[in-house]
């Protein structure tokens, strides 16, 4: 990073005032990426996908800053065609306008909004967010146009899902909004926090499915948390969600009910983290699935199988159990993962810092991941042999 002066500087039209002499530090981000995934399956799939991305963001010393970035995708090579299912894409994938301190947070513009903390969206977003900060009780809202799908998933206990950020790329506009957001997502919650519990009720409205009958969806859920040390250096967090979903999200005629019941136990020793879950999604039609923009599983089937919105662990009528476990030093970072019941997923994924410099740092990995929903099909493969590597800064 390094530090300019702007004399006399405008930051856009409805700042309504000249800043004179701010510092700004100037904080460059991005990476440039490729991934070989070799499906292992009848009739495999079999490509290999470059990404990049580069941006930076202006700091300003009142609080405020702005951002700009670009990031792109190329099918490098593909045993079906040129272009899949690795899609050739781009887009200004940042351009906005921040103002941070501890008690408030706001963006607007094409940003990333994990800032808000919702299990349901992530990554970045084309609209406005704001967090509010007060002591026990913080609340939030979002307005969504459109999102930038590039397979970015975090889950809060594992850290973000390894490579899944290289296997593909939807843009904003017509890609992600034709696709997977349809019309406008407005969403609010309220984070309450006390000691080791917290409470976190949302609702989301998207006022048109990207579906052929185009209903309006209404999500009503809430997360309940409790996060403890048991012993010296042994930590467990043990979370329950819930949801109750109203939408078309199948495109035909009939029942548009749904619901989301998950309980999820983590337990962490050191550098080691295993648990186990369970989750349920009645459907009353049994068919459709929650539409989840972004979710905080652990799962690697959407990401590296499936990309896209929704989920396919998360179709209606799914029952399933799972267990994982994990590690993580300075260096190192493993991941595994067995799922049974209508969906099945085998995983086993690992990220290698081989080279670090200040900011700059090259990571290499792979690992093998196996998904199968009993309720629809994966857009990619069930089975695929990953290879990556990754220089960011």
């Amino acid at each position: 990073m390094r530090k300019i002066a702007l004399g006399s500087v405008c930051l856009f039209i409805l700042w309504g005032n000249f800043v004179k002499a701010l510092e700004v530090t100037v904080d460059p981000f991005g990476y440039l990426g490729v991934l070989y995934n070799q499906g292992i399956q009848s009739s495999p799939h079999s490509y290999i996908g470059l990404n990049a991305r580069a941006g930076a963001n202006f700091i300003l010393d009142n609080n405020w800053s702005l951002g700009l970035g670009a990031i792109g995708a190329w099918s490098v090579f593909s045993h079906k065609d040129d272009n899949a299912p690795y899609s050739n894409s781009g887009d200004i994938s940042d351009a906005y306008v921040k103002y941070d301190t501890e008690r408030l947070k706001f963006a607007l513009g094409r940003y990333n909004t994990d800032f808000l903390e919702f299990d349901w969206m992530a990554g970045n977003v084309q609209g406005a967010s704001i967090r509010i900060n007060d002591r026990k009780m913080n609340y939030w809202g979002i307005f969504m146009d459109s999102m930038l799908y590039n397979g970015y998933q975090y889950s809060g206990q594992q850290g973000n899902r390894i490579a899944t950020d290289l296997n593909s790329l939807s843009a904003y506009n017509p890609g992600a909004k034709k696709n997977y957001v349809g019309g406008e997502v407005i969403a609010g919650g309220v984070d309450y926090t006390y000691k080791g519990f917290r409470i976190s009720p949302f609702v989301l409205i998207d006022t048109q499915l990207p579906t052929i009958t185009k209903g309006v969806l209404v999500q009503v859920g809430a997360k309940a948390g409790y996060a403890t040390v048991i012993a010296d250096a042994f930590k467990s967090v043990t979370l329950l969600r819930g949801m109750f979903q109203y939408g078309d999200t199948d495109g035909l005629a009939g029942d548009d009910l749904a619901g989301l019941i998950w309980i999820d136990q983590t337990f962490k020793y050191k550098l080691f983290n295993f648990g186990a879950g369970f989750y349920a999604v009645p459907g009353a039609d049994k068919k459709g699935s929650l539409w989840t923009f972004n979710d905080r599983t652990k799962f690697y089937g959407r990401g590296i199988n499936s990309p896209g919105v929704p989920a396919v662990y998360f179709a209606n009528a799914t029952v399933a159990g799972y267990l994982f476990g994990g590690l993580e030093t300075n260096r190192v970072r493993v991941d595994a993962m067995v799922a049974f019941g209508n969906y099945q997923e085998y995983s086993l994924m690992a990220d290698y810092k081989i080279w670090q410099h200040r900011n700059m740092k090259f990571n290499a990995g792979g690992g093998y991941v196996y998904s199968y929903s009993s309720k629809v099909l994966n857009s990619i493969g069930d089975s695929s042999l990953v290879f990556f590597g990754k220089f960011s800064y």
